[in-house]
C-alpha cells in the first residue's frame, strides 16, 4: 500500500483532532439538558403491515418545548421567497420499505424519518445548530425478524447500528462489545431483544440535541411516566418531495433543494458553525446539512456517515451491505440465527 503524502497525513490527523475536540469532547464533557416533561410519539397503523409492525415509538425529553417536538415539514412562499419549516403542531413520521441485498441474500430495509424545527441553542448541540434537523431509524428485516436497528441524524452524524438477538452471531464484527455501544458520549445497548407482537422499539431522544440516548423494547400500551402520548401518523417518504406550497395557487415543491450545489439537501438546514469549521477542512461547506436518503443518482446527495472524504463513498447508508462491510460486519454470514 502506498504511503500517504504529508498533506493527506496532516489532513487526517487534523480531522481526527477536530472530531475529538469539537464532537466527542462536547458530547462527553457537557451535561445533558434537564429531561423535563417527557412525551412519547406512538405510530399509528398503516396500510403497509411490515412498516406498521416495526415503526418505532419516539420518546422525547423536554417534549413540551417547541424545539423538541416532532413535526411535519412544510413549504411557504411570500414576496417571491420560499421557506421550508417544520410545523411542530402536526407530528408525522415518513416511511418506506425497499429490498436490500447483503451477502447474496435479500432483506427488507424499513426507513423511518422524523424532523424537528430546530436544535436548541445549547453547548451540547452548539456545532450543529440549524433548522429542519431530522433523524432516521432503519430496521433491517430478514424472514420476518428485525436483525439490526440503525439510528443516524439526517446530516449523517451519530451513526449507531444495533444488532438484535435474531442476527446470526457470526455476522458481528470480531470486536463487537458485549454490553454497551458507545456513540459520542451516549451509551446504547450493544444488542437489542426482538420485540413480541405487542411490543415496539422505543427510541429515546435527548432534549435540545435530539441525540439518541437509548433504544429499548416496550409495549406502547404499557408506557407510563409520560406527560402525553401523542399519535404519530405514518406517511409515505415520497411526500417530502411533493409538498404543497402555502401562499401559491396550488403549486407544489420539495423539502429538498432540487438543483445546483445543494441538490438533495434539506432547504434551510445549513449548519454554519459545522460548515465553516470541519466543512472547510474537508472542502465541503455542506457538512452538517441534512440530506435526502436514497440513491444519489436520484436524490442528488450522497448519504455518507464518514467525516474523512476518502471514506465517504464506502460509508453510504443507501448501500447498507457495503456500509456494514466497511464497519467490520461479516456480510457473508448475515441473516437470522439458524440460517447460517
Amino acid at each position: 500500500m502506498r504511503r500517504r503524502t504529508g498533506l493527506v497525513s496532516l489532513l487526517a490527523s487534523t480531522l481526527a483532532a477536530c472530531n475529538s475536540a469539537l464532537v466527542h469532547g462536547l458530547a462527553t464533557l457537557c451535561e445533558p439538558m434537564d429531561e423535563g416533561v417527557r412525551v412519547a410519539y406512538v405510530p399509528e397503523s398503516a396500510v403497509d403491515e411490515l412498516l406498521a409492525r416495526f415503526a418505532p415509538v419516539f420518546e422525547v425529553e423536554a417534549g413540551d418545548a417547541p424545539s423538541n417536538r416532532i413535526g411535519t415539514p412544510t413549504l411557504s412562499r411570500r414576496a417571491g421567497s420560499e421557506q421550508a419549516r417544520v410545523d411542530v403542531d402536526q407530528p408525522a413520521v415518513y416511511a418506506e420499505s425497499h429490498a436490500e441485498e447483503i451477502g447474496g441474500r435479500t432483506f427488507q430495509e424499513l426507513v423511518y424519518r422524523v424532523h424537528f424545527d430546530q436544535f436548541s441553542w445549547t453547548i451540547r448541540a452548539l456545532t450543529s445548530v440549524h433548522r429542519n434537523a431530522g433523524l432516521l431509524v432503519l430496521v433491517l428485516v430478514g424472514d420476518g425478524q428485525p436483525l439490526t436497528v440503525t439510528t443516524v441524524h439526517t446530516c449523517g452524524c451519530w451513526l449507531a447500528i444495533q444488532p438484535t438477538e435474531a442476527l446470526a452471531r457470526p455476522a458481528l464484527p470480531a470486536d463487537w462489545p458485549e454490553g454497551e455501544l458507545l456513540v459520542g458520549g451516549e451509551s446504547l445497548p450493544a444488542q437489542l431483544p426482538v420485540p413480541s407482537a405487542n411490543e415496539r422499539f422505543v427510541v429515546r431522544l435527548r432534549a435540545g440535541s435530539h441525540r439518541v440516548a437509548d433504544v429499548r423494547v416496550a409495549d406502547p400500551g404499557a408506557l407510563t411516566g409520560f406527560a402525553a402520548l401523542r399519535p404519530l401518523p405514518l406517511r409515505a417518504l415520497s411526500e417530502l418531495r411533493d409538498l404543497p406550497i402555502a401562499g401559491t395557487a396550488g403549486e407544489r415543491g420539495s423539502f429538498f433543494y432540487e438543483a445546483g450545489y445543494l441538490r438533495g439537501y434539506v432547504k434551510g438546514a445549513w449548519a454554519p458553525l459545522e460548515g465553516l469549521t470541519l466543512g472547510l477542512l474537508t472542502l465541503d461547506p455542506r457538512l452538517g446539512m441534512d440530506r435526502d436518503f436514497g440513491d444519489p443518482a436520484v436524490t442528488g446527495a450522497r448519504f455518507f456517515t464518514a467525516l474523512a472524504p476518502w471514506k465517504r463513498e464506502r460509508s453510504r447508508l443507501d448501500r447498507f451491505g457495503a456500509a456494514l462491510a466497511e464497519l467490520g460486519f461479516r456480510t457473508a454470514a448475515f441473516g437470522p440465527r439458524g440460517s447460517e
